[in-house]
């Protein structure tokens, strides 16, 4: 009977190089994979503001009837509602590690689809790392997200 002398495997040395390469990479990656989440969470909130304020739009022309986006409580970072005369059709409540921005007496559409208030309305959806999403109302009412996305804070 013949047996094979050549062990077959990994020495120490190659799996130590390999568990050093590994924590190398991963030390390395840990920090990026942070700012890909708080990256991802704003544009998700930023996302969802926009489908309230769109379903907000075409509710009120749809039921000719004027609709809000109010935020909860003290502020949008709390979240928001669309509502139709005290009917709540949707909620929402963004991520808490996010700073959110815009009017504090919500946004009212009226039954045309257009803004009650003359002029552009800006939302700010940031993070704690300054990535930052704005969100635009034009003045025929319809929302937009800014097709640039900033590192430092601003929408510009």
């Amino acid at each position: 009977m013949r047996t094979n002398s050549k062990a077959r495997g990994f020495t120490l040395v190659e799996l130590i190089v390999a568990m050093s390469v590994l924590a190398l990479i991963s030390t390395l990656a840990v920090p990026m994979y942070g700012e890909i989440v708080a990256a991802n969470r704003t544009r998700a909130a930023a996302y969802s503001l926009v489908s309230a304020l769109t379903l907000a739009r075409s509710e009120a022309v749809k039921r000719n009837a004027a609709v809000s986006v109010l935020p909860f409580g003290t502020g949008w970072q709390a979240g928001w509602q669309v509502d139709l005369g005290g009917t709540v059709l949707a909620r929402n409540e963004p991520a808490p590690s996010l700073t959110l921005t815009g009017p504090l007496a919500g946004v009212i559409y009226q039954p045309n689809g257009r803004l009650s208030t003359p002029g552009m309305v800006l939302f700010t959806v940031s993070a704690a790392t300054g990535y930052t999403r704005c969100v635009l109302i034009d003045p025929g009412g319809r929302p937009s997200l800014n097709p640039g996305e900033r590192n430092d804070g601003s929408c510009v």
